[in-house]
């Protein structure tokens, strides 16, 4: 390997052409212009957890949801409400606070009487207000990652910091319990444990750009370290999460207006009174809407097939605006696999595929969660009348989420990888499950017409 300050020679054309993409953000801009930090990731570092005295009417209601969800009362509450002045909200903070209090107000609206029950206009008094918050920060009026997840927690001990996710709360919690709060807060861990590869990309791509080795193997290194530690999180979502929950409850509580439910009774969508006399269509909460795994696709260099891109672009609108123009400018910024690559054998190509491989053990332990969460219960639940595997974002999950491994495997170097192949050499990813997965969803295909994604 050459010495950090020297552009190093080789490739398949006998040397490195330096790039002509400039990188476009520094670890000075990372928190001002995108909102990301080392320590939080793309989770608001400071979330508010109750709204000014003069939006009292919003704070009650959401703070009581979980109750009024049981007693059948949002509705009533709901109708109560005033029409408040949102222009009165001043911070970045509470106009993101306002959002999630809002979103949670609309699902509780929505879902109160289950499936059944779902009406057809949201009365004028959230609706305005919620539009109105949803365009000044970017995102729509839906509940969503961002309202879930991102600003949704707070410290139990902020001296122990991310722990885990017992020492973490969620601000407001729907109609779960204690089951959906840990839902939510394991995956705010896993924000948390990206936050240092988001960083590391930038002193990778920086390191392209200097054609800095040393500078780019250091960086590889966060990066494949911090996707272990995602990883690592995200299996302890099982440890305070069953499958009968999140199936039953949960995942009906916070699907959008794109469901099963709203196509039974023959909506199209919401009418937000006050704001539009049509019905709007909204997508509910999806972990697709994350910033994190596209962050880390264009970093490392990994391409999908088409129609997987289609579906991940669209998710783009539900992503804050500022983590979107991130992800973007990580895309336009130095090639880290264009550099990679010319430098066939070396020990950064090595650590590169770790970073790849750490991707795809990330994708493929999701894949086991899609199963235990909503392949097995579906399969439980046959004889019931409503014969969907629908999750919370609406549309095939399997085959998508499926093609989004293929192509992380497929873009490790040095060797040509298939699915197969590479289940045997890796059996601390769970073979039997993964085989489990296959076999069950091929039982599912033939039960039900419409699979979608987990989170």
């Amino acid at each position: 390997m050459m010495t950090s300050e020297t552009p190093h020679s080789g490739g398949r054309n006998g040397y490195y052409k330096p790039s002509t993409r400039i990188p476009l953000c520094d670890r000075r801009t990372l928190e001002e212009h995108y909102d990301v930090t080392e320590e939080f990731g793309f989770a608001s570092d400071s979330p508010l957890t109750e709204l000014p005295e003069y939006f009292k009417p919003w704070n009650d209601i959401a703070f009581n949801l979980q109750q009024l969800m049981e007693q059948k009362g949002v509705r009533d509450e709901v109708e109560k409400l005033p029409l408040l002045d949102h222009n009165r909200l001043e911070t970045k903070a509470e106009w993101e606070a306002a959002h999630m209090f809002l979103a949670y107000i609309t699902q509780g609206y929505v879902w109160q009487d289950g499936e059944e029950g779902i009406p057809e206009v949201l009365p004028r008094a959230v609706a305005v207000p919620y539009h109105a918050v949803s365009e000044r920060i970017g995102i729509p009026p839906t509940m969503n990652y961002f309202n879930t997840v991102l600003v949704n927690w707070k410290w139990k001990n902020e001296e122990e910091r991310f722990s885990g996710p017992e020492n973490l709360d969620t601000v407001l919690t729907l109609g779960g319990g204690s089951e959906e709060q840990w839902f939510f807060k394991a995956t705010v861990m896993v924000e948390a444990e990206c936050g240092p590869a988001l960083y590391a990309i930038v002193d990778a791509q920086q390191a392209v750009f200097d054609q800095q080795d040393t500078k780019l193997e250091e960086a590889l290194i966060v990066i494949e370290r911090a996707v272990v530690k995602m990883v690592k999180q995200l299996r302890r979502t099982r440890d305070g999460l069953s499958p009968e929950t999140f199936f039953n409850v949960i995942r009906q509580i916070i699907s959008g207006w794109d469901s099963p439910a709203f196509r039974a009774k023959g909506l199209t969508g919401l009418i937000y009174e006050g704001v539009s006399d049509e019905p709007l269509w909204w997508r509910g909460t999806s972990g697709v809407a994350n910033s994190m795994l596209p962050t880390l696709d264009a970093a490392l260099g990994i391409t999908h097939r088409p129609s997987d891109e289609v579906i991940l672009e669209e998710f783009t609108e539900y992503r804050p605006g500022r983590h979107a123009a991130f992800v973007s400018a990580v895309a336009r910024g130095p090639s880290i696999r264009e550099y990679v690559e010319s430098l066939p054998g070396s020990n950064i190509q090595v650590i590169y595929n770790k970073c790849l491989k750490a991707v795809q053990l990330f994708r493929e332990f999701h894949l086991q969660m899609v199963t235990r969460y909503i392949i097995i219960p579906a399969s439980k639940h046959v004889q019931k009348r409503e014969k969907d595997t629908t999750g919370t974002g609406g549309t095939d999950f399997m085959v998508f989420l499926k093609g989004l491994r293929d192509g992380t495997i497929k873009a490790q170097f040095g060797k040509e990888i298939t699915t197969k192949s590479n289940r045997k050499s890796s059996p601390s990813t769970g073979h039997g499950v993964i085989l489990a997965t296959v076999v069950v969803c091929a039982v599912a295909t033939l039960l039900y017409r419409k699979l979608s994604w987990f989170i």
